[in-house]
């Protein structure tokens, strides 16, 4: 908690007065009654309303200091939490993406810290305020009479023993419980992300089946944490009813043979009935905190994972232009699958020339493609870079020279201009006109009222899927990669305009590698190389008449599709 010493200093005196306070108010009806009650002194009657309202006011006071600052500071450490969780999720490998999903991961860091922001801003104040508050009143009962405070406090091992016990059934319930919020919020956040495709296909009422089904197993789990709870006041105040109820036959007992004062006597009920009540609240903070310390447990994971730049970054920083990139007996397949995807893959691409890479679905072009920013990692074999293998080099290094529009577009929150200007915040807005303009997307964009400041929202809602696709292309042309690949990323194009954007990138990267991958073989047809590929292995390299006039597979992809 470092630069917050004094908001940290305030609490833990705010809270040792408020405690003092409250322990010394139970005292203090000792003296009103044996002033009024017994020895009717009129000084100390006069006396008593003013010290009694300085006390609460001061007691009030120190609450206040302390509720706020314990909150704030709270607050402070939840916020670095969350921030500390998304930076993290945001460096993860690619292959957790895979083995975790994304709602898994938004509950952890929406959820889960919901739930420890209560135990850093409340509970651990709660927690602390309310054991010595209970401290000290033990300590009036001890002082006022020993014998009444051995019989008064006999029940304290069992309630310890039953807040143990109810402690380990939350936080295993908790456990569960945030498991299966996660699965709901997963639905939540599938359910918006796809709302589209779930209108078309009129499958509203089978998502929202299988939200309530999940919800109901979360709710179910939920009560059993509130059961559980539920048990723990009644019986504490029950086992308090049935110990004052003897000390108050017994002390009223010690008075009438004259052993014990009266306000002796009241003092010290008030005060074990004012210790009882911390004592129970600490059995619900114990539980709230074994809550936390479950959901601690689940965010730590997180937290421990080590990113992509700790387990895959090179120590080399790649300053030369990327003009050759070499895959060498390349084999890859993805967590938990058995059969590869790639299979002995061996191909080399050089700056200056176009390459396309084509095959059925599933043959593995877009797996191909994301070795190259090292997504994920081959199981066998090596990528090299100018002869280098790609390892050596420094994620951010290589990244930097390598630009992807890929098919699944991706729009963020913000203008026109700050989604084009996102891979290269420093782009002056000359640069961006000119990346638009490369991307035939400019007229578009000054068309519009607020041209290149109009907000288009979330994944771009309200944009065709050209439109897009060609923000994306110009997000691309402004990074000015050394590798541009373009996965899919005219398929929304109508022919003219997909046919001026490739003329136009044929000529800005004519010193570059340009790399794409396309169903519709027209596009690449004038490529210097396509790569055909079949069930994860290359079977042809050439131009398009090579391969046409020597590779069946390739002959019967082209005779289908020219001869729609």
């Amino acid at each position: 908690m470092k630069g917050y010493k004094l908001l940290l200093f305030a609490a833990v005196v705010s809270m040792l007065v408020n405690a003092g306070v409250t322990s010394y108010l139970a005292y203090f009806v000792k003296n009103i009654v044996n002033s009024v009650f017994v020895n009717k002194d009129q000084e100390m009657i006069k006396l008593i309303p003013f010290i009694l309202v300085a006390l609460v006011l001061l007691k009030g006071i120190a609450f206040f200091i302390n509720y706020y600052t314990m909150s704030y500071l709270g607050q402070v450490v939840i916020t670095k939490l969350r921030e500390d969780l998304y930076d993290k999720v945001l460096r993860l490998p690619m292959e957790r993406f895979l083995l975790e999903p994304p709602g898994t991961l938004i509950s952890k860091i929406i959820n889960d810290t919901n739930l420890l922001q209560d135990f850093t801003s409340r509970q651990v104040a709660t927690f602390l305020r309310n054991l010595l508050t209970a401290l000290g009143l033990i300590a009036v009962v001890f002082y006022q009479d020993f014998k009444l405070a051995f019989f008064g406090l006999v029940a304290l091992p069992l309630i310890g023993y039953l807040i143990s016990r109810i402690g380990k059934k939350i936080k295993k319930y908790t456990g569960r419980m945030q498991d299966r919020l996660a699965v709901v919020t997963g639905h939540l956040f599938e359910g918006i992300k796809n709302i589209k495709e779930i209108k078309l296909l009129s499958i509203e009422g089978k998502f929202s089946a299988l939200f309530k089904k999940d919800n109901a197993k979360y709710f179910k789990e939920f009560m059993k944490i509130k059961k559980v709870e539920g048990i723990y006041p009644p019986v504490v105040e029950f086992v308090a009813a049935l110990i004052v109820g003897f000390l108050i036959f017994y002390g009223g007992m010690r008075i009438v043979k004259g052993e014990l004062t009266a306000g002796a006597f009241f003092s010290f009920i008030i005060a074990l009935i004012m210790a009882y009540e911390p004592v129970r609240k600490l059995g619900q903070n114990y539980n709230k905190i074994q809550q936390s310390i479950a959901v601690a447990e689940r965010v730590k994971e997180i937290l421990d994972l080590p990113d992509e730049y700790s387990l895959k970054s090179g120590k080399e920083e790649l300053k030369a232009q990327i003009r050759q990139l070499e895959f060498r007996n390349v084999w890859f397949k993805y967590p938990n699958s058995e059969s590869f995807t790639l299979k002995d893959v061996s191909l080399s691409f050089e700056s200056g020339k176009k390459y396309a890479i084509v095959g059925k679905t599933g043959s593995g072009k877009s797996t191909l493609i994301s070795l190259i920013p090292r997504f994920y990692d081959p199981e066998k074999g090596e990528l090299l870079v100018n002869g280098k293998n790609i390892k050596n080099f420094t994620l951010r290094s290589l990244r930097k020279r390598i630009g992807v529009v890929s098919q699944d577009i991706v729009i963020f929150r913000g203008t026109i201009k700050e989604n084009i200007a996102v891979g290269k915040p420093s782009a002056s807005f000359e640069e961006i006109v000119e990346a638009a303009k490369v991307a035939c997307i400019h007229d578009f964009i000054v068309s519009l009222p607020e041209g290149y400041d109009t907000v288009i929202g979330d994944g771009g809602i309200q944009l065709s899927g050209g439109q897009k696709q060609r923000i994306a292309i110009a997000r691309a042309i402004l990074k000015d990669p050394d590798v541009l690949i373009l996965d899919e990323a005219t398929s929304a194009l109508d022919s003219e305009t997909e046919a001026a954007v490739q003329r136009a990138l044929d000529e800005k990267f004519k010193d570059r590698i340009l790399i794409a991958i396309a169903h519709r073989l027209s596009t690449v047809v004038n490529s210097d190389r396509i790569v055909f590929l079949k069930e994860g292995k290359v079977v042809g390299i050439g131009k398009h008449e090579e391969l046409y006039e020597n590779l069946s597979d390739y002959r019967k992809l082209c005779d289908i599709q020219f001869s729609i």
